[in-house]
């Protein structure tokens, strides 16, 4: 039996397939090469029932067995795993049907310091855009093969992705959720990743302009037909790891590498490119560009005119010129690494940066979408609803970078969250983003944006679309796993958020909000004592505050329960008392959450939607005329103009 060689990672245990070993912390377990064939066909259809007939054809083709082969096998794993069958952790044993991986699955990349920040930086942007928070706007918006073929099928689907209904699977097909009319890529024949470029300037003060580099470099060639290039927070996952060409290109399914570095000095830049063959680390082309920074854009169609020569792909496209004021396009990169980190202060210098460019060059379409942007996120720190001043401003920025730029993704994707987040207009929200993903069909950011808008319209189906497809080319981002387990927590499937959430804990542990967003899966799947270990695992302390209180309730640890609600009414009761409320409401204590609603209505337009869980809190209120009256005064989230 041949054996493969690539190694994934389930749960906390890295799998060796080659070596018939597992390893934890330092303590390797060898497995019998049969119990291993039964874990990587269990990987390879993760989230998915694998029947007793299947594992027999699979692993014991051409050998007549009984099924008891399977369950000792089964029993092999779970002893080695340390998994305990009645609360399993990886592996589920679904009752007359088989066994599903309960575990998340990712490609094995070997752990390095610097992980944690590059990771965050990589992903905060789209935290803050996209990600589908535990109220909709939220404080803080911050992923039949034999067994010889099995491991590299994982290595590969997965890094591409395309866990074939691994987050979907048979019950999305009980639930009745199925894959919603929502218009896809075309083929592509070619895979690349454009890895960050290093700053090697004498100061070491422009990794901003590289990253920015990186980034335009790789929005430029994804308008390539028949290319697929790697989205940016998969790229960014190894900023700063000593990973190698075949470890990088396994890891995210690409055939070729493009690296490179900047070295910028006043108006001078030298960037040196080249281009890397997975298969054998071969260069195929290397090429340096010393000229002055106004030639910037002219050296982005270039390098990008050389992969697609060197690919013998089609003409570049042409796409309009952000700018011509090249120190207007330096202050823009500033502020688009602002943005990128993703804190209130980020935010404000973001927004003061993004104003200068526009003073620098008032036709920059690119900078009027950011500020518009940037400024709705700000508002997602503090309150769900931005003021009308600030409404009248974004709309009055999306128009213009519509009129200076209406073939540019970001415009309109910019327009579309100024719709949704001012207006409610849902319908207009979706003309927009639909819009942008015709201009960039593999953008995570849109694609996540759909998602949210799909759930907030009530459409299941179509948010479990887009969300999967932001998987599919973001891998590595955690948001993009966080996105899909939102989808599924809203749309009342939380064991497969469950397993949504912890592969975006798996992706990056130190991400706020995921750990809370499990909690509450967990609460809804009836396990309250795990929902109080996650929640406490929270790094981000106003997310920890707002759920942990009712996960302790929930456990029935009363005392500890109102020690932690305490806090959360001391450090963000006028921020949060919709969560207060909520504390209140799932304890059937009608009169304190209706105290704490009416403290929120005053101080926000939108009674907000909250998880299915959360909402049957609410509905225990249902017959209170106070908490009536209180729905009419302020714009639930059902109400929203433009749903349906």
């Amino acid at each position: 039996m041949p054996a493969p060689h690539h190694s994934v990672q389930i749960g906390e245990w890295r799998v060796d397939p080659s070596l018939d070993q597992i390893t934890r912390g330092g303590k390797a377990v060898k497995l019998e090469p049969r119990a291993m064939g039964v874990l990587m066909c269990l990987a390879e259809h993760a989230g998915q029932v694998v029947t007793v007939d299947q594992l027999l054809d699979t692993i014991w083709k051409d050998v007549v067995v009984t099924p008891d082969s399977v369950y000792q096998a089964v029993g092999a794993l779970r002893k080695a795993l340390g998994d305990d069958p009645k609360e399993p952790t990886y592996i589920a044993n679904v009752v007359r049907r088989g066994y599903r991986l309960v575990a998340p699955v990712i490609p094995w990349v070997e752990p390095h310091a610097g992980h944690s920040q590059a990771s965050a930086n990589a992903s905060s942007a789209a935290s803050a855009e996209s990600l589908i928070p535990l109220t909709i706007g939220s404080p803080r918006a911050r992923a039949s093969a034999r067994w010889p073929w099995i491991t590299l099928a994982i290595a590969l689907v997965v890094a591409a992705g395309f866990l074939v209904g691994s987050l979907l699977g048979p019950h999305e097909r009980q639930s009745g959720l199925r894959g919603a009319d929502v218009a896809t890529p075309g083929p592509r024949t070619q895979l690349v990743a454009v890895m960050p470029f290093l700053d090697l300037s004498d100061t070491n003060d422009q990794q901003y302009f590289a990253d920015g580099l990186t980034e335009e470099l790789i929005e430029r060639l994804a308008s390539v037909p028949r290319l697929h290039v790697v989205a940016r927070s998969s790229s960014f996952y190894f900023k700063g790891k000593q990973t190698t060409v075949t470890e990088i290109a396994r890891t995210l399914g690409v055939s070729y590498l493009l690296e490179g570095s900047v070295r910028k000095a006043g108006n001078s830049l030298r960037i040196t490119t080249h281009m890397i063959r997975a298969a054998d680390g071969y260069d195929l082309w290397s090429e340096t560009y010393d000229r002055p920074l106004a030639d910037i854009f002219n050296i982005q169609d270039e390098i990008a005119g050389a992969v697609v020569q060197e690919l013998k792909l089609s003409v570049l496209p042409v796409e309009p010129i952000l700018t011509s004021n090249p120190e207007a396009y330096t202050v823009y990169l500033r502020a688009l690494a602002h943005l990128n980190n993703s804190s209130v202060s980020d935010y404000d210098t973001a927004e003061v940066q993004l104003r200068e460019a526009l003073i620098l060059d008032p036709q920059f379409a690119g900078a009027w979408a950011q500020l518009a942007m940037a400024t709705i996120w700000r508002f997602r720190w503090s309150t769900p609803n931005p003021t009308p001043e600030a409404c009248a401003s974004v709309h009055s920025a999306t128009d213009r970078a519509l009129k200076l730029g209406p073939t540019l993704s970001q415009t309109h994707r910019a327009k579309g969250v100024v719709l949704q987040s001012c207006d409610g207009d849902l319908n207009g929200a979706r003309a927009e983003f639909d819009r942008a993903l015709q201009l960039q069909p593999d953008d995570p950011l849109l694609l996540m944006s759909q998602a949210r808008l799909a759930v907030q319209m009530g459409q299941a189906d179509r948010a479990v679309e887009f969300a999967r497809r932001a998987t599919a080319v973001d891998p590595l981002n955690p948001w993009t796993s966080s996105a899909l387990g939102d989808v599924y927590l809203y749309s009342g499937h939380p064991a497969e958020a469950e397993y949504a959430y912890r592969k975006a804990i798996q992706i990056d542990p130190s991400a706020a909000y995921n750990h809370t967003a499990l909690a509450v899966a967990l609460l809804t799947n009836h396990k309250p004592a795990e929902a109080v270990a996650e929640s406490a695992r929270e790094p981000d302390p106003q997310y920890r505050l707002m759920v942990r209180p009712i996960a302790l309730d929930a456990a029935g640890r009363k005392k500890d329960a109102e020690q932690e609600l305490a806090e959360l009414k001391l450090h963000y009761g006028e921020v949060n008392a919709d969560w207060v409320a909520l504390f209140y409401a799932c304890r059937h204590d009608s009169d304190a959450a209706i105290q704490w609603l009416r403290t929120y209505a005053a101080r926000h337009k939108r009674l907000l939607g909250y998880q299915p869980y959360l909402m049957n809190c609410f509905n225990n209120l249902a017959e209170d005329r106070r908490y009536q009256e209180i729905r009419r005064q302020t714009k639930s989230f059902e109400e929203a103009p433009g749903g349906g």
